[in-house]
């Protein structure tokens, strides 16, 4: 049995490696990663609003797979914002796309958008995702983290952390 996550979006190269673990379609996904390259947005607040909209198709995805209980938004910023930058419109982000997917599906999904920005360990994200997905949903709700959170502890303890 695969991962059973599926990758769209844009192309990152640190998504490469859950690229190719992705579900081969026989089993319905239980999660999917989005990629958001937003590295030639030409201002911070460009870089937000192209973030939201990178949310809303990831909600037109969802709506083809009910079954999902999982979405996790990985995007990339270029210099032109700060570290942390879009880490408030991501968290704002996260609970609209929570709460719709919940609303239209009557249960649990977890939604988690993972700043990875000078990631360079796709190891390691693969890692935290697959474990993550192995989880029943509901663990991490919806946060929005960098990649510094979830460098030495999984997504899951990294979600704890910004609740407490």
């Amino acid at each position: 049995m695969g991962a059973q996550l599926i990758v769209r979006g844009d192309q990152l190269p640190v998504l490469q490696q859950l690229a190719v673990t992705q579900a081969s379609g026989l089993e319905p996904p239980r999660a999917v990663v989005w990629g958001a390259d937003l590295r030639d947005a030409t201002s911070k607040r460009d870089a937000q609003k192209r973030l939201v909209a990178h949310c809303r198709d990831v909600a037109a995805v969802a709506a083809a797979h009910p079954q999902l209980a999982h979405v996790f938004v990985a995007y990339s910023h270029g210099g032109v914002v700060p570290a942390g930058g879009c880490l408030a419109t991501a968290a704002r982000a996260a609970a609209r796309l929570h709460a719709e997917l919940e609303r239209a599906r009557g249960r649990y999904v977890e939604v988690v958008l993972l700043d990875v920005t000078g990631c360079e360990d796709a190891d390691t994200l693969e890692r935290r995702v697959t474990q993550a997905i192995a989880t029943p949903a509901g663990v991490a709700g919806d946060v929005a983290l960098g990649w510094t959170d979830i460098v030495d502890s999984s997504i899951h303890a990294a979600a704890a952390r910004e609740l407490c």
